[in-house]
């Protein structure tokens, strides 16, 4: 298992480039689903950590258990924290830092750290996306309710409809033969 930990703001200005960002948070939101839709496909969690101008760090809650969010504060930038996580790390996972911040990179090359830039990373997450959307991988990929469900609970919900569709409300039917 390796860890990501990822420089946030680094990576997204390599994402978007140059494009005019009108919503910064819809935009992170749209780099962590991103990210943790790859960690998904593996058995490797992330870390990412953006700069922020608030007073402490915050780590915010993550819709996924492999990928953790943080801000940074006034006494502790991104490249600071992330210097920190490979540090404490390295000794028992394989951490990967992805970060195009040639300073960040110098200072965290140690064994078993391996340094990703961010236009490496969005390379590894556009081929990802590929891979995924391969025909025969969303041929064989499940996205109706029946094909993730036990055979005997798909019978029981259908017997449940069936039952439900046999007795309409009195009050919503319109009775046959009455024309108005």
């Amino acid at each position: 298992m390796s860890v990501y930990i990822i420089d946030g703001y680094n990576l997204l200005h390599e994402v978007i480039g140059r494009t005019v960002v009108t919503d910064l948070e819809e935009e992170r939101n749209r780099l962590i689903n991103r990210i943790a839709s790859y960690m998904g496909g593996k058995s490797d969690r992330a870390i990412v950590v953006f700069d922020s101008r608030v007073q402490l760090l915050q780590k915010v809650e993550s819709a996924t258990a492999n990928v953790e969010v943080y801000f940074g504060s006034f006494d502790r930038s991104a490249d600071s924290i992330i210097e920190r996580e490979v540090f404490s790390l390295r000794a028992g996972e394989n951490v990967t830092v992805v970060s195009s911040d040639y300073q960040l990179q110098k200072t965290i090359f140690a064994p078993n750290v391996i340094r990703r830039s961010s236009r490496q990373f969005v390379g590894d997450l556009q081929d990802d996306t590929k891979r995924i959307a391969i025909s025969q991988n969303c041929i064989t990929m499940s996205h109706r309710i029946e094909d993730r469900v036990d055979p005997n609970t798909a019978d029981r919900l259908k017997a449940l409809r069936d039952e439900l569709a046999g007795r309409p409300d009195e009050a919503e039917a319109p009775e046959k033969g009455s024309g108005s």
